[in-house]
């Protein structure tokens, strides 16, 4: 409710001694003289003086209904609680005109209503006194509060409320906000309550207790009961529900629902809504608080009833997203309809949400891990975008979820299947998983070694000290630990293990020695300023990396085995897909972000209201040189005719530097994290494109192709 004014009351003791302009007072007992000490009662907010003027065919001194009387108590009310809706600060007349009939006087005056709520409402009116038994009386009606109002009206404030913002792509809208069909009481018009919420909650499938309490919150004698989607109803329930006296069904003017048009698609990033979290009361409490931070009662506060973001895009830009109500102050007949507007503010309806996403591309890989990963055996998480500015244009984790079935109400069935899935679907792994990045660390441990000038790429590994794929190391006192392992090599080429051979097989041992050379304030620097211990930032949160457990012993095979990126590194598919594009963008990794702008409807056209403007997240943290060394490297990773380690990607139409990269899942080594990251080589603007492939698959020979698979489409695909 609003704050309402205080009402400026002066009480006028000496009515007949004070003239008002255009009538003249100085005969007593006259009519004009009674419409004049009618106006300054009102004027000075002594309600139940000025009923005492009313004539004997308007005032009721009776505890009954009647249809063209008032009692004191009543007129008193209709007054106070008329003028505290409109904030009516004082009450103004000028313009009086009074005839000087015997029996009936006719006057005219105008009356403003000061309001700094509404801005002034200036109206003319008609009265008329009558002489009754010696005495001039006022022949009142509702008429004389505003002119067009009539005996049964009454003065309402309803609430405008914004319409949720959306959440589009490429024009098409991926989080609507549409009307609601609601079944709703006119509360003065139910006859036996009791009755009424049986008859109801049988229709309605609640329980009648729900049915009262929704009566109880009636605002303006409307209660609305239950809100459902435009599928939901039949006409059946419909045709019953309405031969129900007091029973009403409304097409969108109730409210609102929010539908996603593509189901799962992107469901991870969009997220959807529910109500306030509600545990218990002092969560309400809290996240009630927080939500209303900032607004005002005017712009509608969020109630316990409230329909809130609670997951993705949907919780993250709720307030943009919310847009502030408005209000309409009206004349309401006796059935409920709207003689006339005195006041309205609309409302501001809540800004969309634009995305970067690129819905073909979107629904192509979205296709695409469909096809390739099946059962509950197979997840993942790819991360689709352009090096040279962070905007991401697809993204996905899979499994995923209809977000329409948490909008309308997941069944405690459905639910637990969702949790109950080996699979994991309600896990956004793009942002939240974080996994260890296995040999695609192996480019940023390289490019350490070369900007430390720790060695350069024709340094090659001694291979002699390495026996049956295992390498001790000898250099760093008593090794105490496990044996390094090489990654198996099945088609191996000659010459001696330099850099551009160690890519191409991805072997463990070259790598860990480089990580043992470097050192680990040398290598600990080099990552955090890669990004390696912050998270980043993102429209929606991202888990923090790490580089090592915070009680981790940092020896040196710890070192090693970070080298080649096991050891105690996790990191997020997107971050990990950031942190590679340093190699697209000269060394600088873009903030990657998923919302290009906000914008207001207005009409045929929208209003930008924010634009995303690209920006470094980190700057400089591969030099030209080490990219310039890398990047053929890479290049020869996916090449097919030299039998590297990414040999299976075969792209066609364009040139792709990579790193593949796997690791262990768990202590039995059944199952395994693999990586997919490579980029566009020699291409600018749209056709700018990185592809990070994250899988958690049976480690068997038969799921080794699958990053390929995807990887390509999304490669191969053009803007």
């Amino acid at each position: 409710m609003k704050k309402a004014l205080a009402l400026t009351l002066v009480f006028i003791t000496l009515l007949c001694l004070i003239p008002l302009s255009g009538c003249e007072s100085g005969r007593r007992d006259t009519g004009e003289e009674a419409i004049h000490r009618y106006l300054e009662l009102i004027r000075a907010g002594d309600y139940a003086s000025a009923w005492d003027l009313l004539s004997a065919g308007t005032r009721n001194e009776t505890e009954k209904e009647s249809a063209s009387k008032i009692t004191k108590q009543a007129f008193a009310d209709k007054y106070a609680n008329i003028f505290k809706a409109l904030e009516i600060t004082s009450v103004e007349y000028s313009d009086i005109v009074c005839g000087d009939g015997e029996i009936l006087c006719d006057g005219s005056f105008t009356a403003t209503y000061r309001s700094e709520y509404t801005g002034d409402l200036v109206n003319r009116f008609d009265v008329v006194a009558r002489r009754e038994g010696g005495e001039w009386r006022i022949e009142w009606s509702p008429s004389l509060i505003f002119p067009e109002m009539q005996w049964g009206d009454t003065v309402r404030v309803a609430k405008l409320a914004a319409k949720r913002g959306e959440i589009l792509a490429g024009g098409d809208v991926l989080a609507a906000t549409v009307g609601a069909v609601s079944v709703y009481a006119v509360v003065s018009k139910i006859e036996d309550a009791e009755l009424f919420a049986v008859r109801i909650a049988a229709l309605l499938d609640i329980s009648p207790d729900k049915v009262a309490a929704a009566l109880e919150k009636a605002y303006d004698d409307v209660a609305v009961i239950k809100q459902f989607y435009s599928d939901e109803l039949t006409d059946s329930v419909k045709e019953q529900l309405l031969g129900i006296p007091g029973v009403g069904i409304d097409y969108g003017n109730y409210g609102r629902n929010r539908e996603y048009p593509f189901g799962s698609l992107l469901a991870h990033l969009i997220g959807y809504v529910g109500s306030v979290p509600n545990e218990n009361d002092e969560e309400l409490k809290a996240a009630l608080a927080a939500l209303n931070e900032g607004r005002a009662e005017a712009d509608g506060l969020y109630t316990e009833d409230s329909i809130v973001g609670r997951l993705g895009l949907e919780k993250q830009y709720e307030k943009e997203l919310r847009g502030r109500d408005g209000e309409l102050v009206y004349i309401c007949t006796a059935d409920g309809a709207n003689r006339k507007t005195i006041y309205r503010r609309a409302a501001e309806d809540g800004e969309d949400v634009v995305l970067t996403i690129d819905i073909a591309l979107q629904q192509r890989l979205e296709e695409v891990m469909s096809l390739v990963l099946f059962g509950d055996t197979t997840a993942g998480a790819v991360v689709v975008l352009n090096p040279k500015t962070g905007a991401v244009q697809a993204m996905c984790s899979y499994p995923s979820y209809d977000l329409n079935q948490f909008t309308r109400g997941i069944s405690l069935a459905e639910y637990n299947a969702l949790l109950g899935n080996p699979a994991k679907p309600l896990i956004n792994r793009t942002t939240q998983g974080r996994y260890p990045p296995g040999s695609t660390m192996k480019v940023f441990t390289a490019a350490a070694a070369l900007d430390l000038n720790v060695l350069d790429a024709s340094y090659a590994f001694d291979e002699s000290q390495i026996k049956d794929d295992y390498w001790t190391p000898e250099d760093y006192g008593d090794w105490i630990w496990t044996r390094i392992k090489r990654t198996h090599i099945n088609y191996p080429i000659s010459g001696p293990l330099n850099m551009r051979k160690a890519f191409i097989h991805s072997d463990n041992i070259y790598f860990a020695n480089c990580a043992l050379m470097t050192g680990w304030d040398s290598f600990m620097g080099y990552m955090q300023a890669v990004g390696f211990t912050e998270a980043i930032p993102f429209d929606i949160g991202v888990a923090a990396p790490q580089l090592y457990n915070e009680d981790a012993d940092k020896t040196y095979k710890l070192l090693a085995d970070s080298g080649y990126g096991q050891g105690e590194i996790l990191v997020t598919p997107l971050q990990l897909a950031a942190m590679f594009s340093a190699l697209a963008n000269g060394g600088d990794i873009m903030t990657p972000y998923v919302v290009k702008g906000l914008y207001r409807d207005q009409g045929i056209l929208s209003k930008e209201v924010f634009g995303r403007i690209a920006g470094a997240w980190r700057t400089d943290v591969v030099s030209d040189e080490a990219i310039g060394t890398l990047t053929p490297m890479l290049e020869d990773v996916v090449d097919d005719d030299i039998n590297g380690t990414g040999r299976s990607l075969k792209v066609k139409g364009c040139t792709v530097a990579a790193k593949t990269g796997t690791a262990e899942i768990g202590d039995d080594k059944s199952r395994e994290i693999s990586w997919f990251a490579g980029y566009r080589v020699g291409v600018s603007g749209e056709d700018e494109r990185l592809v990070l492939v994250m899988l958690e698959i049976p480690a068997e020979e038969a799921y080794l192709q699958l990053k390929f698979d995807i990887a390509r489409a999304l490669l191969e695909m053009e803007p």
